[in-house]
């Protein structure tokens, strides 16, 4: 009766709403005839009653197919009626069953939403360790595009440390063949190092042998020239030729003493006696020695001599030094000038200077004056005799007994030579 009733009430709605729509479409069709009368228009007025036979058309074509889908409507609805019976006697008998089941699926519900929440926080886990992945991606990136440049590089380094190892490999064969001429060059060197050894010392021991047997006729000499001298019948012309003879013999028993000094020194035979001496007595008495030498000059000895200044230092060198360093000052200083001696302390240090006013030094004398047979420009004034052994012996002397010496001297501005030692 219910589903009868439901049809029914479908099929009144139907059936209103055809009737809505013939209203409408009549509406319609006499709004067309209504204005296709106002503008006149033939071809408008057989549209509209075109129009109106076509409405009609579908007006009754809808009557029919509401007609049968009324029946076909019926025919549906028993046929889904029995169909929902059927159904709704498995729903109760499933639901029956459902019952019994219903203990194990709220059991198997709250399994489920504990497997849920499980799997929520490992979803979780895991895409924070996507996340940590990701970055440890970028990061394996960057260094991967790091170590592909240093790659580059390194490639380009070894490229480079290979031809370089090639050029060393020819510059090792090069320097071994240097090597093996350098090692014979040497040999040879050595060879001749020895011979000149050995002609060195047998210059020396021929040195050594000459100068002590020149010195002996020039003692003779002397002491014959003594003896001449002493008879008193030479006259007054022989006699001074004498003089001369004897002076030549003592210039030339200085030359070879001179001589034997240097050789002495270089074979490191000096027998120094190193001791607190007074320089003040020293100079003073070569002073004394040298005035008629200077008188003959016409040059003064200008002495600023500090008394009782002490030096650490052998008495006989010292001497020596002094005395060459003073008669070097007379000797090339010209007629009517001073040579002047100053003697001071200054740091546990004992300096003394002898300062001439002679032609000076230039700067390539100044290079080789302490040299050994150096000859500089400056020449003596006096037709005294230089052999160029002087300066060299003096600078040995004072090494020797750890002191030092230097000249100071402008070229046409004299020349002035200090001696310095330890004054304790």
């Amino acid at each position: 009766m219910k589903e009868s009733t439901g049809v029914s009430k479908i099929f009144r709605i139907l059936k209103k709403n055809i009737r809505l729509l013939r209203s409408g479409a009549v509406d319609t069709i006499r709004k067309i005839e209504a204005t296709a009368k106002k503008t006149g228009d033939v071809q408008v007025i057989r549209l509209s009653k075109q129009e109106k036979k076509n409405l009609k058309a579908k007006i009754n074509e809808i009557n029919a197919l509401a007609d049968n889908l009324q029946k076909d409507l019926i025919a549906e609805v028993k046929n889904n009626t029995t169909k929902l019976k059927t159904e709704i006697e498995n729903l109760n008998r499933q639901r029956d069953a459902a019952d019994s089941n219903s203990y194990l699926l709220e059991y198997k519900k709250k399994d489920l939403l504990l497997k849920t929440e499980e799997l929520e926080s490992a979803y979780d886990e895991i895409s924070n360790k996507n996340k940590e992945l990701m970055m440890q991606r970028l990061q394996i990136d960057r260094q991967a595009e790091e170590l592909r440049v240093a790659n580059t590089e390194l490639r380009s380094k070894t490229e480079s440390l290979l031809d370089q190892s090639d050029y060393l490999h020819e510059a090792n064969e090069t320097i071994a063949n240097m090597v093996g001429r350098l090692e014979l060059q040497n040999e040879e060197i050595l060879r001749k190092n020895e011979e000149l050894l050995n002609l060195n010392v047998e210059k020396n021991n021929l040195i050594g042998i000459v100068a002590h047997d020149l010195k002996s006729p020039l003692n003779q000499i002397k002491g014959l020239l003594s003896v001449v001298k002493l008879t008193g019948k030479v006259d007054e012309e022989s006699a001074k030729y004498l003089e001369m003879m004897e002076q030549s013999a003592v210039r030339l028993n200085e030359m070879i003493a001179k001589i034997l000094d240097v050789e002495a020194i270089e074979s490191r035979q000096l027998n120094l006696k190193m001791e607190r001496i007074s320089i003040s007595e020293i100079l003073g008495s070569i002073t004394s020695r040298y005035e008629n030498d200077a008188a003959k000059k016409n040059i003064k000895i200008i002495s600023q001599i500090t008394n009782n200044v002490f030096a650490q230092a052998d008495k006989g060198y010292a001497e020596q030094v002094l005395e060459n360093l003073l008669s070097n000052a007379i000797k090339f200083s010209p007629f009517e000038r001073n040579v002047f001696l100053n003697l001071t302390t200054h740091d546990d240090k004992t300096i003394c200077e002898i300062k001439d006013q002679g032609p000076g030094l230039s700067e390539e004398d100044k290079k080789k004056l302490f040299g050994k047979y150096q000859k500089l420009s400056a020449k003596p004034t006096g037709n005294e005799i230089s052999t160029g052994l002087g300066l060299s012996i003096v600078k040995k002397f004072v090494e020797a007994m750890n002191g030092e010496i230097w000249c100071e001297s402008e070229l046409g501005q004299g020349a002035s030579f200090f001696v310095k030692f330890e004054s304790k």
